[in-house]
C-alpha cells in the first residue's frame, strides 16, 4: 500500500500531469480535477473502512461507565489511519455533540470538546447515508490550527446513527497537488463562496495567524481579467478571450465537489 496522502498525490500527479505547453487548458484542468477526485475517493474509502471496525459499534453500544476499557482500541484505529494517510485530526463525535475520542497528529487528545454541534460538518455528517461520506467546505481547524477539508461518515449501532467519524486533511495537500506541473499555465481553485484558495502563481498560506479565523482574513475574492468567478465561467463558456495585464488568455474550468478549478494560459 502507498503510505501517506502526499505519496498518493505525488503518484497521481506523475500519472496524470501534462506540461501546460503541450496541452490545452481543458486538458490541464481536467487532469488536475482528476487528481483531486482521486484524493477524495481514497480519503472516503479509508474513512468508511475505518468506521466499519467493530470497535466503534461496541464502544457506542456500551454503557458510559464501561467505555473507558474500550477507548484504547478506538485510539489505536485512529492512530493507524493517521499513520497511513497523514490526517491532521481524527475524532469520534456523539449524536448529542460531545467528542468521545480524538487524535491530533499522532497524539491522543485528552481535552475533548463537550459540544461540536456548531461544527460545519456536524449536521451534514449525520445526514449522510451509511457508508457514505460528507466532504466539508474548508474551515479553520481549532485543533490543527490551519485550514482543512473534513471527511465525515456516520457510525451505526444496528440501524441507528450513534456518532460520526471525522478526519481532516490540510488544505496545503490539495494546493501542492494543484500547483505542481502547470508550466506556462496558471491554475486557480475557488471555493463556493468565491474565495481564491489556491493559486499556482502565488502561494496562499493555510496556517493560523494570531486569533484570525475568518476566510476573509486569509483568502481574497477571486478575480482575473477583471472578472469574478461567475464572470470567468460566463466568458469561458462563451469562448471569449480573457484580457489580463496586456495579454490575452484562454481559459477552462471544472467543478470538483464545492471547488471550481480554473486554468488560464
Amino acid at each position: 500500500m502507498i503510505k501517506g496522502l502526499a505519496a498518493i498525490i505525488a503518484t497521481s500527479t506523475f500519472l496524470l500531469s501534462v506540461p501546460a505547453t503541450a496541452a490545452s487548458t481543458d486538458a490541464l484542468v481536467a487532469k488536475k480535477a482528476a487528481i483531486v477526485e482521486k484524493v477524495h475517493k481514497k480519503a472516503k474509502k479509508a474513512l468508511v473502512n475505518a468506521a466499519q471496525d467493530k470497535s466503534y459499534s461496541e464502544f457506542l453500544a456500551a454503557a458510559p461507565e464501561h467505555r473507558h476499557s474500550l477507548r484504547g482500541r478506538i485510539d489505536e484505529v485512529s492512530l493507524n489511519v493517521q499513520k497511513k494517510f497523514e490526517v491532521e485530526e481524527m475524532c469520534l463525535i456523539d449524536v448529542g455533540g460531545p467528542e468521545l475520542a480524538r487524535i491530533v497528529g499522532n497524539q491522543i487528545a485528552t481535552d475533548l470538546s463537550e459540544d461540536e454541534t456548531s461544527a460545519i460538518f456536524f449536521r451534514p455528517g449525520f445526514d449522510a447515508k451509511p457508508r457514505t461520506v460528507f466532504i466539508s467546505p474548508i474551515y479553520m481547524s481549532p485543533d490543527a490550527d490551519k485550514w482543512v477539508v473534513a471527511y465525515v461518515t456516520p457510525v451505526l449501532v444496528g440501524k441507528d446513527k450513534k456518532a460520526i467519524l471525522h478526519y481532516e486533511h490540510s488544505l496545503s495537500i490539495y494546493q501542492d497537488a494543484l500547483n505542481k506541473d502547470v508550466s506556462g499555465a496558471r491554475l486557480f481553485a475557488v471555493n463556493a463562496d468565491g474565495y481564491l484558495i489556491s493559486d499556482s502563481a502565488n502561494p496562499i498560506g493555510v496556517d493560523k495567524v494570531g486569533e484570525k479565523e475568518e476566510p476573509a482574513d486569509y483568502f481574497s475574492p477571486f478575480s482575473f481579467a477583471g472578472k469574478d468567478l461567475a464572470g470567468i465561467i460566463a466568458a469561458i463558456d462563451a469562448k471569449t478571450p480573457l484580457e489580463h495585464e496586456g495579454k490575452s488568455y484562454q481559459g477552462a474550468y471544472k467543478t470538483v465537489e464545492n471547488w471550481t478549478l480554473i486554468a488560464v494560459e
